[in-house]
């Protein structure tokens, strides 16, 4: 049994195209189970939890969420790289007018400064809202970054943690359902 599984590795690995194929279908594997796995707990189709913050700038009683159209929630922390290298792509897409509204939310900073800070040094021009540890308890964020795509009626429809492409982003929204979310040129 051993030499024949043995022979048919060796065979397979011989073949450069079909070990190829299996290697990009292992690696595929292990992403999704991965992906799979941090997601585990984020909420899915259900209400956005409410949420309303005192922004960067220090006004109360700003909402994460614009009702009506589709749109991102994002959940990041000062000194996360992936945050400071992802968040330019949802930027840009709410400022090219790709998707309706996003919103930033801070978590796990020691002071707005630092917040502040991030914001600069990421040139992004998102509301950025001041949360805390209720309102991760309340989006389960355990992880940064973590997004929501809330729908036009404002439940959840993707959530994901981790890098994101602009790519993948206008897709988790579009897959919303919600066609008026993008401005057709």
């Amino acid at each position: 049994m051993f030499a024949l599984t043995r022979h048919a590795w060796k065979t397979l690995r011989s073949n450069f195209w079909a070990s190829l194929a299996f290697d990009v279908v292992v690696i595929l594997v292990v992403m999704i189970a991965v992906h799979s796995w941090q997601i585990r707990e984020l909420p899915l189709g259900q209400e956005a939890p409410e949420t309303v913050l005192m922004s960067l700038s220090g006004e109360p009683g700003n909402s994460a969420i614009s009702p009506g159209r589709a749109g991102v929630v994002y959940f990041f922390a000062p000194w996360c790289g992936v945050c400071r290298s992802s968040i330019g792509n949802l930027d840009d897409l709410v400022s090219d007018g790709s998707i309706a509204w996003a919103s930033a939310v801070a978590l796990d900073y020691e002071s707005s400064e630092e917040v502040d800070a991030f914001i600069e040094e990421t040139g992004v021009s998102l509301p950025t809202l001041m949360g805390d540890y209720a309102t991760a308890r309340d989006w389960r964020v355990i992880a940064f970054p973590t997004y929501f795509v809330i729908d036009a009626s404002g439940k959840i429809s993707s959530r994901s943690v981790g890098y994101s492409t602009s790519l993948g982003l206008r897709t988790r929204v579009a897959l919303s359902g919600d066609a008026a979310a993008f401005v057709q040129e």
